[in-house]
């Protein structure tokens, strides 16, 4: 397992080679990027250019968020799916571990079974364009009233439903994105998440929360960075997806609201904590890195920002 960032989820922003430099001066190994900014500079000059601070950089691209809608109707699937074959075609070619996609919370569309099924064709027919790119495609759901607010029929909400979907799927890309936060107040157990063998899990996200809320009352905002308060126990979510085998990213996915003041770094930091936390709690190893511990300057990675103007 090795330590990630998810800038954008922490309310850090900047450009990609800033992310990248913020990412290697703490000691992560691998980061989710903008996949539909690497496509459009890609389109702009050509993709040596665009990936030349990413490959250069050796960091693992752990995921991206897949640039598709789908609860949208049949005509906008089908072109955002016909442009999704460039999209991952370049997403492989950075070597992404995987895309994430998320499963809808609710809908206005159909009922729930009618609806598993118009979704369930629609993620295997995503993931075969994944699979042709060595890519996986990582499904999540959220808990969040946020993602369910103003629709009329309920969708994927709890564990339960969660892994009835991820088993209906035919695709051998397809896997999951465990987040602790959504499993726990999804009403998931440690027993199935032992079920789930590591070689199907995308990536692990982690949370805290200062109270355990019902899916009723989740709101994005409960994120707190792990091992704030110990209400999830992320320590155990670790233990036992190592014994699954999963060897992939694990990302503090806490919400930006957590971080008023902050400086990029401080955040940064923060999170780079929080992670060592867990990972030493189960057994793992880590290390943490400050830019104090940097002994030799190499000058920072952005300083050609040429590819980037």
């Amino acid at each position: 397992m090795y330590k990630n960032l998810n800038a954008t989820v922490l309310g850090v922003s900047g450009r990609q080679s800033e992310l990248i430099e913020l990412a290697m001066t703490y000691g992560f190994r691998g980061l989710d990027i903008d996949i539909v900014d690497l496509v459009k500079r890609t389109q702009r000059s050509e993709f040596d250019k665009a990936s030349r601070y990413l490959l250069s950089s050796k960091m693992q691209v752990s995921g991206f968020d897949v640039p598709i809608d789908l609860d949208t109707d049949d005509a906008s699937f089908e072109k955002s799916l016909a442009l999704l074959h460039g999209t991952i075609e370049i997403a492989g070619k950075v070597g992404a571990r995987a895309g994430f996609l998320r499963l809808p919370a609710a809908t206005d569309r159909l009922p729930f079974h009618e609806y598993f099924d118009v979704l369930r064709k629609r993620v295997d027919r995503i993931g075969e364009i994944f699979d042709k790119n060595n890519v996986q495609l990582g499904l999540y759901f959220s808990v969040a009233q946020e993602s369910r607010e103003n629709r009329q029929f309920k969708f994927i909400q709890d564990v339960e439903g969660f892994l009835a979907f991820f088993k209906a799927c035919t695709s051998s890309s397809v896997a999951l994105v465990i987040d602790t936060f959504n499993w726990v107040v999804g009403g998931g157990t440690f027993e199935q998440l032992a079920g789930i063998p590591g070689s199907k899990i995308a990536a692990l996200r982690i949370s805290d929360t200062e109270t355990l809320p019902s899916i009723a009352e989740a709101s994005l905002k409960m994120r707190q960075l792990p091992c704030e308060t110990g209400i999830i126990d992320n320590v155990r979510f670790v233990s036992t997806l190592s014994k699954s085998g999963f060897d992939g990213p694990i990302t503090a996915f806490a919400h930006a609201s957590n971080f008023a003041g902050c400086t990029r770094d401080s955040i940064v930091a923060k999170s780079q904590d929080a992670l060592d936390h867990v990972l030493a709690g189960a057994g793992l190893p880590t290390f943490t890195r400050r830019p104090d511990m940097i002994v030799e300057a190499t000058g920072p990675i952005s300083e050609d920002i040429g590819l980037e103007a």
